[in-house]
């Protein structure tokens, strides 16, 4: 007995020690919520749309596209005719002086003179060589960089969908870890009352106080990666360090696997980074246009229009002149054109390099949803049979026709089997996430949002509560 009391005393000392971590992980968060009235409870398609405001990756892309503009606007202007204005005056003075003429002095007298020049010149290039190509390749780049704008977007919410599922994953591993010590607990006050009626020796003790150490140890670790995840959610929504959002949701999720070739269709269809490249590529083949347009004959045709006022007198000029130019001996121009001709090839090839990177992408997410959707359904009769085999084991004990060994190892197969469950549910809905959005699909909705229920807010729970 005094073997025992001082058991007793272990695990009392476990269960303080996990008491005083799980209290002070809930504290965590409560004292950030101290600053503001309620704690921030998110849905995922509110956790999309906070981090499409907020994530600085966006505002990027958003910069991206306007420089692009900027560089669009800047060749259209070439089509534009030019007004200029110039104007000056000068004042001059020749001081008088002594000058020697045949051994005679004569002294000069100064004078002042003043001139002004007012100048108005309207100047227009009606045509140039490269012209309208250097415009369209502009264009080109623009449509790449608002096609960025959208691939950000895409990709963003796809690292949303999966961490807003890690936490809810990571949160119904915590209740499996919960139930496991409860399981474990219980099974101590099954020993303890066989101990008491002299059924079996105390040493059986020893086994549950082993399983309830275990599960007080993944307790605690599988809380400590719910708040973890929470942190990596935050960052993607770019809240402030001391704001750690609540989620509600849950892991049930209606999915259609379809057919793998659709899929792959989709995506070369909607992809924005491959629309993207593919306007880099038509951008490169007009940057190759003008390079051999200015290694070879160069044409240009201008007209210019002036009125002014010179010293006094009103003029008005105007001309209208074409000229050709043709770079003989300029090493440089031919350099250019075998520059524009390696960056296409090489534009051509990262594009063919991009659409089986996209292709892999739908596999590995299609197979992985198959697989998951099939690992739910065998997890889910596991789970079942599994918790038949723990209550039975506890009922054989307790009728003391099977040892405690029994008992625990029926505990560990469920537990086991639960956390499987958990995994497969996971996996299955962030595979059908990553597909959706390996497909160029968009993830958030905003006409289901418009006071719609969607499917994470069925039955949901809210992490934290």
């Amino acid at each position: 007995m005094r073997r025992n009391s001082t058991l007793d005393g272990r695990n009392h000392t476990a269960g303080l020690w996990l008491a005083v971590g799980m209290v002070t992980a809930l504290l965590l968060p409560m004292a950030a919520w101290g600053q503001a009235d309620t704690p921030n409870v998110l849905t995922l398609e509110e956790a999309m749309r906070t981090a499409l405001e907020r994530n600085p990756g966006i505002s990027v892309a958003y910069l991206n596209a306007e420089g692009s503009y900027a560089s669009l606007e800047g060749q259209r202007a070439r089509r534009l005719p030019t007004l200029s204005f110039d104007a000056s005056g000068r004042v001059s003075e020749s001081l008088a002086r002594d000058i020697v003429v045949g051994g005679d002095t004569v002294r000069s007298g100064g004078g002042r003179s003043e001139t002004s020049d007012v100048q108005l010149t309207l100047t227009h290039t009606f045509y140039q060589s490269g012209r309208e190509e250097a415009i369209d390749e502009a264009r080109a780049r623009t449509r790449a960089s608002e096609a960025g704008i959208e691939d950000a977007k895409r990709t963003l919410l796809a690292d949303v969908a999966s961490t807003f599922h890690s936490v809810l994953a990571q949160q119904e591993l915590a209740q499996v870890a919960d139930q496991a010590v409860d399981a474990a607990e219980l099974h101590l006050n099954l020993v303890d009352a066989r101990i008491e009626a002299g059924t079996v020796a105390p040493a059986d003790r020893l086994t549950v106080e082993a399983e309830l150490a275990d599960a007080q140890f993944e307790a605690v670790r599988t809380l400590n990666a719910v708040w973890t995840t929470l942190s990596d959610l935050r960052s993607l929504l770019a809240l402030p360090a001391d704001e750690l959002p609540l989620i509600r949701g849950g892991l049930d999720a209606q999915v259609a696997a379809g057919q793998l070739e659709d899929w792959i269709a989709e995506a070369m269809q909607q992809r924005p980074d491959l629309y993207a490249q593919r306007e880099r590529l038509r951008a490169s083949e007009l940057a190759l246009k003008q390079a051999r347009i200015d290694a070879g004959v160069s044409l240009s045709v201008q007209g210019q229009a002036d009125y002014g006022r010179h010293s006094g007198d009103t003029g008005e000029t105007w001309y209208i002149g074409g000229g050709l130019s043709f770079p003989l001996f300029d090493k440089a121009a031919r350099s250019a054109v075998d520059r524009a001709e390696i960056d296409l090839e090489t534009t051509r090839q990262t594009l063919a390099e991009q659409e089986l990177n996209v292709s892999r992408q739908i596999s590995n997410a299609w197979y992985t949803l198959r697989d998951a959707i099939g690992r739910v359904a065998a997890a889910q009769a596991s789970v079942a049979a599994s918790e038949k085999s723990l209550e039975a084991a506890r009922e054989r004990y307790a009728a003391g026709v099977a040892t405690i060994i029994e008992v625990t190892d029926a505990e560990v197969s469920w537990r086991r089997a639960a956390a499987n469950l958990v995994q497969a549910r996971y996996d299955r809905n962030v595979a059908w996430y990553q597909l959706q959005a390996a497909a160029g699909r968009l993830l958030l909705d905003t006409e289901a949002s418009n006071g719609a229920t969607t499917t994470d807010e069925v039955g949901a729970e809210t992490v934290g509560d």
